[in-house]
């Protein structure tokens, strides 16, 4: 199949408007879709913001009317659709959660955000586990910006062999200098594409912005291979910086199957010498 165009969309989503913030969502997914996206992802909790101070009355179920939301958008676009929201589990606790869409108007999976920073771990639980979900143009894994943090959750996916991670993301500003550090490593890590959705704007409640710079990312060492072209800093294929709006890359992801079964590095593992003690 010819490639995969990726969009990866940064909007804010404003405390207390929901409605507002599905508006504002259906408007970029419509300017993906007019780009011939195939995947589209939003940011983390995009319908409420980070509100986790209140996410007793502002988290939703899943399946709910934002996920009806979700599936309608997807379905309409005849794209896959991934949205971070905050969900209030059936088991009483509150999580961080990313939902796959796909094009058929299902969900076809969530992902509930296993890492949580101390302070949000004072109302969000984590998840356990890192599904991975096959689509017609490749597999997906899922994970939400504090797990950047983590190379542990790269490097899951990578055994998993995942051709993309979404990335939905609420990074606080003053994360962002090594947020954006890590996410290249993270590309390189997991040898395949990331693709990065942040939020932007202010969370008035805790006082602090968030850093945007959505961006799609893929190993340098794979687009040096395959791009006469690539210079150092080529593998940010596309970078929103702090504006709104939306970011649409192609990769042929089959190019890049074909190339990590040639360059992977997983054969040199040694895994029976880590988390030993």
């Amino acid at each position: 199949m010819p490639g995969t165009k990726i969009a990866v969309v940064q909007m804010e989503s404003k405390l207390g408007k929901p409605e507002q913030n599905l508006r504002r969502a259906e408007h970029y997914i419509g300017e993906a879709v007019a780009q011939g996206a195939d995947l589209i992802c939003l940011p983390e909790a995009f319908s409420t913001s980070g509100n986790i101070l209140e996410v007793a009355d502002v988290s939703v179920t899943i399946p709910g009317p934002e996920t009806d939301f979700l599936r309608e958008q997807a379905k309409q676009a005849g794209v896959h659709l991934v949205a971070g929201l905050l969900e209030r589990g059936d088991d009483g606790k509150y999580y961080s959660t990313s939902v796959l869409c796909g094009p058929e108007g299902t969900i076809l999976g969530h992902y509930r955000r296993v890492h949580c920073h101390e302070l949000e771990a004072r109302y969000l639980s984590g998840g356990s586990e890192y599904p991975v979900f096959d689509v017609e143009f490749g597999r997906i894994g899922l994970m939400q910006g504090y797990d950047i943090n983590f190379p542990e959750v790269a490097r899951e996916y990578c055994r998993r062999g995942v051709d993309i991670i979404v990335c939905s993301a609420l990074v606080p500003e003053m994360f962002a200098y090594v947020a954006n550090m890590r996410l290249p490593v993270r590309a390189v890590d997991a040898e395949c594409i990331v693709a990065f959705a942040s939020g932007i704007g202010n969370n008035l409640y805790a006082g602090f912005g968030y850093m945007g710079r959505s961006q799609v990312l893929a190993d340098p060492l794979f687009l040096e291979a395959e791009r006469f072209d690539f210079v150092d800093g080529d593998e940010r294929m596309v970078d929103l910086g702090k504006e709104p709006g939306v970011g649409v890359v192609e990769v042929d992801l089959e190019r890049m199957r074909r190339y990590r079964t040639k360059a992977t590095l997983s054969g040199d593992l040694q895994p029976a010498t880590y988390w030993q003690s």
